[in-house]
């Protein structure tokens, strides 16, 4: 008989706002047992990342807790200026060390040198903000976060609360965009939250039914459907003697081959999560058994689900297909699921192809409570960022 599989948040972490439940900041076993949930997927992971101070990986840090009200919360992450930190935990990575590394992809050389030159000013004006000193919600220091249905109703609550308990940190909010979260951005403005334009995110909508087929991904089940292939291993099939392997793969694909300011999640972080399905592993094995591909899912809810983890043999010819036999099987799931899926940045016209639809994402920040030289650098970064940035993200569509 197979294992259980863990289903996606059994409870909701969007608590139901009540005025005699005041919202409170929780750390350690307090912050832990505060989780709803099953002991397994989401709720295991963040109980296991507060409660014992597990970090998913080496610059992934800061400290990590649960601001609580009503019947459930969401997770916070606290960060005071640590230069290591990969972009999920830190504003100055995303904007400028992580850009600065991508460098060379720009065409020509006056691109090159405009880019660096606007870097230049851009790391400036954040390290006037303080761009590193921030305490971060929703925040499962991953690198696209679901946000879950009724998030908008708690951000006064939230905000609040986390103003009045860092007073020297700015609050952020990732991953806020139109189309995944209608109405977030507008509601997070009239909280007095600015939006700073980040990326641009694919999103792939089954939530209303199956989601919508292509030319181009019918072309790929014809060229990829032969019975010679590798072989589809369930989340049920993989076990801790593949957490090498997997980790090995998700290292080669998003760590050499991309940047290595991406989490750099090891061994042991993929060990726990196959113990307590913190991710949902979908695996390819070749005919010799060794695993060739991975993903894995990462669900709120039931609802929304992420893909903060994808690896393969990057040693394969590109003919194989792996990556787009794994893409076949993300959109499968999602749409046998009625999922919506946030799949993140990159690999733009590739995912267009297959059906995505493209929007721009922000980070939400909260810098009210701040001091006025702070205030005045995050104003300078909100313009540089929507006037100039968000613009050209729009243009080339990465």
């Amino acid at each position: 008989m197979h294992a259980t599989v863990c289903t996606p948040m059994a409870a909701s972490t969007s608590p139901n706002s009540r005025p005699d439940r005041a919202w409170r900041v929780l750390w350690g076993a307090q912050a832990a047992a505060a989780v709803p949930g099953e002991d397994c997927g989401a709720p295991a992971y963040w109980r296991t990342v507060s409660g014992l101070g597990f970090r998913p990986a080496e610059n992934l840090r800061g400290r990590a807790g649960w601001v609580s009200g009503g019947n459930g919360g969401y997770p916070i992450t606290v960060h005071g200026g640590d230069p290591g930190g990969s972009y999920p935990v830190s504003l100055r990575t995303l904007y400028v060390r992580y850009p600065r590394n991508e460098l060379d992809m720009l065409p020509g050389g006056g691109s090159r040198i405009a880019a660096r030159l606007g870097l230049t000013v851009l790391d400036a004006i954040l390290t006037g903000a303080g761009s590193e000193q921030t305490v971060q919600w929703n925040s499962w220091m991953l690198s696209t976060n679901p946000v879950p249905p009724g998030l908008p109703d708690s951000i006064p609550e939230v905000t609040r609360t986390l103003a009045r308990e860092f007073p020297d940190h700015a609050i952020v909010l990732r991953n806020v965009d139109e189309r995944c979260s209608p109405g977030l951005p507008a509601r997070l403005r009239a909280a007095g939250y600015r939006l700073l334009a980040a990326r641009i995110v694919h999103c792939f909508d089954a939530r209303h039914g199956t989601l919508k087929d292509t030319s181009t991904l019918r072309r790929d089940r014809k060229e990829l459907g032969d019975a010679d292939g590798p072989e589809w291993v369930a989340p049920w099939d993989l076990l801790p003697a593949d957490a090498g392997r997997i980790a090995e793969l998700y290292r080669r694909l998003y760590l050499e081959k991309h940047s290595w300011l991406n989490p750099r999640y090891d061994e042991s972080f993929v060990r726990a999560a196959l113990r307590d399905h913190w991710l949902e592993f979908h695996g390819l094995r070749d005919r010799k058994g060794r695993l060739v591909g991975v993903f894995g899912l990462f669900s709120l809810d039931g609802l929304t689900t992420t893909v903060p983890f994808v690896g393969h043999d990057t040693s394969l010819p590109a003919g194989s297909g792996i990556y787009r036999r794994l893409f076949l099987r993300i959109h499968r799931e999602v749409s046998r699921r009625r999922q919506l899926l946030n799949y993140s940045s990159g690999a733009g016209d590739f995912k267009r192809r297959r059906g995505s639809l493209p929007t721009v994402e922000f980070n939400a920040v909260y810098d009210r409570h701040l001091p006025p030289r702070r205030r005045m650098a995050f104003r300078f970064a909100e313009l540089a960022l929507n006037r100039l940035v968000q613009p050209w993200l729009e243009r080339v569509r990465l």
